[in-house]
């Protein structure tokens, strides 16, 4: 009989080796997940660096490595009290979006205050789990993985996934991938943060050059301190923005510019001295930023009650060149927060800008009109060689101005305009008084010597070179249309804009006064002449201007 065999039995190193084998062959699927996930997040940490298209497609790869019904990501607020559910998949995620949870409510308050990862499988045994949550947005929930994202060891928010797929249970293996998954998520979003202040710091010292440039390049007070508060308003993140002007005869204060939703509304308002926000930081001559507007008594609700803009909060600079006080900037709401104090600081630089802008046009407007007046004075001068002539420059001035506001004449073709109908007849200067007020007819020869006057006055102001712009209107102003006027025989549009505008005035003004052979003609049949010759001396459409400009001045 044969011995029977021995039951064969693996010892030492070869026994180890067999009681390894599953658990090596699950290292090994462990460790490509683990390099599948890394290569996904590079993938997406790549793709951008605008945090919510970021944290959308980690999310999408968050909810398929552990496959389950919803998953969301609530990130910790600045004060760190609430989590805001920032990132929501599945079926409830219109509802969630946006939604804030008290910190430490919750599982994932739980999680987010203490830092610690939690697995529930049966949330309706979990006394930390907030079943009104899932009942408002009415979402059947069975288990619960919660993971935090940290940042210096700090927690920033937590990524939480809700019902694995096939009934399954939430193991260990979920809680691994989902944590080093979170740990690069965490990473990705710090990231994105510093990428978006730092651009936004970019944006703001942008901002604050471009305006710069505008101050020092521009003289139009109104558009410089348009654009400074469009400027304020969009890099500071608030809706509206705005600049009183301290009116010190009535000591109050006027809306002068106005951004926002009620721009238009606020225009007429005016605000008192010493009265809300703006009231106290003029009088104090301090900056003053106001978190909340309902819990502070320094408010002015009748501003709002008139503009029906809903303030909620405020910084307000006075505006104080060389330390006198000219009016106050403010920013009101800032969207989606508070104001910081980088904010406060920004917007501080901006009114100093925007008071150098005022204070630099101001002192323009007094050398402006301290030019004019001597202007003035010349122009009376020649007007008062001829009594009938008297004030005859400073009319023909305000009909071309007239004429110029009618059309929408821009601000620097304005003051261009006034200039040369001011000394439209600057030429007459050296004339004879015995032509100028000679009472008949003029001999040809006498009228070769008036018709040369806009030659003499553009060759007076030719040597000035601020008044070189202004010489083509003094020049042609007796020019007309069909080519037969003087001094050159222009027609058509060779006639200069200003010329024609300043030959409408004067023709209608000489029509209008009396002279030594006649009366004046009167409105009505000044009028009447003006049209009959339109289209063969004057332009049609300046001619209309004109009347149309007269009959608003009858009608006021």
């Amino acid at each position: 009989m044969p011995a029977p065999k021995k039951k064969k039995t693996l010892h030492g190193a070869a026994y180890r080796r067999t009681a390894l084998m599953p658990t090596a062959k699950s290292e090994l699927s462990s460790l490509k997940m683990k390099l599948k996930v890394l290569q996904r997040v590079n993938e997406i940490a790549a793709s951008t660096f605008d945090v919510q298209p970021l944290l959308d497609r980690a999310m999408d790869l968050v909810t398929e490595i552990a496959p389950s019904e919803a998953g969301s990501l609530l990130l910790l607020s600045s004060d760190r009290s609430t989590l805001k559910f920032s990132i929501v998949k599945g079926p409830a995620a219109v509802k969630l979006e946006g939604l804030e949870i008290p910190i430490g409510q919750g599982i994932a308050g739980w999680v987010a205050k203490t830092g610690i990862p939690l697995i529930v499988n049966d949330v309706a045994s979990e006394p930390k789990w907030k079943k009104e949550i899932a009942d408002n947005v009415e979402f059947p929930t069975r288990s619960i993985l919660c993971v935090p994202l940290k940042s210096r060891a700090e927690v920033i928010g937590v990524v939480e996934l809700i019902n694995k797929l096939r009934e399954e249970d939430y193991n260990d293996d979920d809680l691994e991938i989902i944590e080093l998954l979170g740990a690069h998520l965490s990473t990705l979003i710090e990231n994105s943060r510093l990428y978006s202040e730092a651009r936004e710091k970019v944006d703001r010292i942008t901002a604050m050059a471009e305006t710069s440039a505008l101050i020092s390049s521009s003289l139009d007070v109104k558009r410089v301190l348009e654009t400074v508060m469009t400027v304020a308003k969009d890099v500071i993140d608030a809706e509206a923005s705005s600049i009183f002007l301290y009116d010190e005869e009535k000591h109050e204060f006027f809306f002068e510019i106005a951004t926002g939703e009620a721009g238009d509304a606020v225009k007429q308002i005016r605000v008192p001295w010493g009265k809300g926000m703006v009231g106290w930081a003029a009088e104090h001559m301090q900056t003053l930023l106001v978190p909340d507007v309902t819990k502070d008594p320094r408010f002015y609700s009748k501003v709002d009650e008139k503009s029906k803009f809903q303030t909620r909060n405020a910084i307000t600079v006075p505006l104080k060149p060389k330390n006198k006080l000219i009016g106050v900037a403010q920013v009101l709401n800032k969207k989606g927060g508070l104001f910081s104090r980088e904010d406060v600081e920004l917007f501080e630089t901006l009114a100093r800008q925007a008071a150098v802008a005022i204070e630099n046009a101001s002192l323009y407007t007094d050398l402006q009109e301290l030019f004019l007046n001597s202007i003035r004075t010349v122009v009376s001068l020649i007007d008062a060689k001829d009594d009938y002539t008297a004030g005859h420059s400073s009319r023909v001035t305000k009909y071309a101005l007239m004429i110029a506001d009618q059309l929408g004449f821009a601000t620097e073709d304005r003051k261009r305009l006034e200039l040369a109908a001011l000394l439209h007849d600057v030429g007459k200067i050296g004339m004879p008084d015995a032509i100028l007020k000679k009472p008949s007819g003029l001999t040809p020869e006498e009228f070769a010597i008036v018709k040369d006057h806009p030659n003499k006055g553009a060759e007076a102001l030719e040597p000035i070179k601020q008044m070189k712009e202004i010489i083509p209107g003094v020049r042609y102003h007796h020019e007309k249309l069909n080519g037969k006027g003087y001094p050159a025989g222009l027609s058509g549009e060779q006639v200069p804009m200003d010329a024609q505008i300043i030959c409408v005035g004067d023709s209608y003004d000489a029509m209008n006064s009396d002279r030594p052979y006649r009366k004046g003609l009167g409105m009505e049949e000044s009028v009447r002449r003006l049209r009959q010759d339109s289209g063969t001396q004057f332009n049609p459409k300046l001619v209309e201007a004109f009347v149309a400009a007269l009959e608003k001045e009858e009608g006021k």
